[in-house]
């Protein structure tokens, strides 16, 4: 396990993998969760990122779309991204609504929801390890769904970033 000043310096070069860079070819199950556990190993210490148990939750609980002849697809990958993410602070109801008001807003260009959503993650993560806060960030929120995309990132990452201080010097958690 890294120690608290490798997680802080992780986290502050931390990228999300945007729309284009995900794979634009169909994956099975357990690609789809190597590839999402090890994109989103930095922001999860010790824990599981997914699971095919989780994935398979997701689906049936229609957050995600079911796969196609048991193939992934890059949409699905960013659904199950945004939702590992969520997750954190997040029911999966509450993050159901989310994205339906990411894709509203966006209006259902998933792959402006999703990158406008990893821009803001990065942006907020960056700031906040950087400087234990991030009310240097200056954040542009034109409408009631920017500002509530803008409060619940900050809210995981606040949460993210009080886990860092309850790990111990040696990264195990008190």
């Amino acid at each position: 396990m890294k120690n608290i000043e490798e997680i802080h310096k992780s986290l502050i070069s931390f990228k999300l993998p945007r729309w284009k860079d995900l794979p634009d070819f169909d994956i099975y199950m357990d690609q789809v969760i190597f590839y999402i556990n090890q994109e989103l190993s930095p922001l999860f210490f010790e824990e599981k990122v997914i699971t095919s148990n989780m994935v398979n939750n997701y689906v049936k609980n229609s957050i995600v779309k079911p796969p196609i002849k048991k193939h992934y697809k890059r949409y699905h990958l960013a659904f199950l991204i945004v939702v590992c993410i969520l997750k954190r602070c997040y029911s999966l109801a509450e993050i159901s609504k989310l994205i339906e008001i990411q894709n509203d807003m966006e209006h259902s260009n998933l792959e402006k929801a999703y990158d406008a959503f990893s821009i803001c993650f990065e942006e907020c993560l960056h700031a906040t390890f950087a400087d234990g806060d991030d009310k240097n960030l200056q954040y542009n929120a034109s409408n009631w769904q920017k500002q509530l995309l803008y409060n619940v990132v900050r809210s995981i990452v606040y949460k993210l970033y009080a886990e860092v201080d309850l790990l111990d010097k040696k990264g195990n958690i008190l």
